[in-house]
């Protein structure tokens, strides 16, 4: 079947969770035989797909209805950008299903790609905030979910699209996949470095990566850091709470000692991941999935993640994952203090590992999505 996948980004990020998954998703469909193709104004993903040989048009007809701004223009905008819509549509060679990604494709396109006899798709990968729960357009958004398929990526995101009153009959769950391959990547660099031995008997060394936003929780995560002798933590992530993050580090470290160290990026999220002895997903409200979670599993390294994360609910407490109550630096600070112990480390480790095998492989990710496009009237 032909499938085209459709984006109208605000902003697009190189390297971005929502462009990483959609490329891993199209890649998947393509070497199972479907053909794939895009249109839209992603950069991100217009050169992703130009470097692996899948058929771009660029489409940019203008800036998402998702800022104050940007939705009350969408006003006059809207007819304009609709018969631009339709017209390049009705040029792409015949769609068995679209795939939608943005709000304006969403909105516009999803009826006259039903029109045509395609099946529609949403894939809702973003965190839900004002700018969809107070946007002008929510009604015309939840009218045409009536005419889709809604992919979300856990019961979390699931139960929040439910009670902004899209239909439960048109959701469905299916969880962001990683490439396990990362794992033989990591074992080439040799064995993983034991950071507590570096660091003293019973330290441990914790990784977070996330944005520095107050929905992130890393405040929190400062909060109980700084209560926990012995313990380094390497934090990697930028955002609008960098100066506040930058003076919680600074009382925690001292002329003598840092236990923080604040990181923008890594180019090596592998070799991270398997020099730390534990990653912490401390979001505080409203996390859709948590991929770094999964990556980080799926690499052999344990994890901590809250309530507020998505992958929670695709883990078991103390099975497979630490899950503790979001916005609680008590009990943030004692599933930390619990994994000093190297025994519950490996235990959680091994299972988390077996998990992120079963459940957050791309090749279960695709397995899901193709059975969607597949079967879905």
């Amino acid at each position: 079947m032909h499938i085209l996948f459709t984006r109208f980004p605000l902003e697009s990020i190189p390297n971005g969770g929502a462009e990483v998954q959609t490329m891993s998703l199209m890649q998947g469909l393509m070497k199972r035989g479907h053909t794939v193709s895009f249109a839209g104004s992603c950069d991100a993903i217009i050169a992703a797909c130009r470097s692996e040989g899948i058929p771009v048009v660029e489409w940019d007809i203008g800036a998402p209805p998702v800022t104050k701004w940007n939705a009350i223009s969408f006003y006059w905008r809207k007819g304009g950008m609709r018969r631009k819509l339709r017209k390049i549509f009705m040029k792409v060679k015949k769609v068995d299903a679209v795939v939608m990604l943005s709000m304006t494709g969403k909105l516009l396109l999803t009826d006259i790609a039903v029109e045509s006899g395609a099946k529609v798709f949403w894939i809702e990968h973003d965190r839900v905030g004002k700018w969809l729960t107070h946007n002008p357009w929510l009604p015309l958004f939840l009218k045409q979910s009536a005419l889709a398929k809604v992919i979300v990526v856990s019961d979390l995101s699931r139960k929040i699209y439910e009670k902004l009153g899209v239909s439960k009959k048109r959701i469905t769950v299916i969880a962001n996949g990683v490439s396990l391959s990362s794992r033989e990547r990591v074992r080439e660099r040799g064995k993983k470095k034991n950071s507590s031995e570096s660091l003293g008997r019973g330290s441990l060394h914790i990784g977070c990566i996330a944005r520095l936003s107050f929905e992130k929780g890393v405040d929190v995560l400062l909060n109980a850091v700084a209560e926990i002798p012995d313990l380094q933590l390497t934090l990697i992530g930028q955002g609008p709470e960098q100066d506040a993050v930058n003076k919680m580090a600074a009382r925690i470290n001292s002329s003598t000692s840092t236990r923080v160290k604040l990181i923008p990026h890594t180019d090596d999220v592998c070799a991270f991941y398997k020099g730390i002895d534990v990653l912490i997903l401390p979001s505080r409200d409203n996390d859709p999935f948590g991929l770094v979670a999964a990556e980080a599993m799926a690499v052999g390294t344990p994890v901590i993640v809250t309530d507020q994360c998505g992958i929670a609910s695709f883990l078991v407490d103390e099975k497979d994952a630490l899950i503790v109550k979001a916005n609680s630096a008590m009990e943030l600070k004692e599933a930390i203090s619990r994994y000093k112990e190297e025994g519950l480390r490996k235990k959680i480790a091994a299972a988390g590992q077996k998990t992120a095998g079963e459940k957050f492989s791309v090749k279960k990710m695709v397995d899901c999505y193709e059975e969607l496009f597949t079967v879905a009237a």
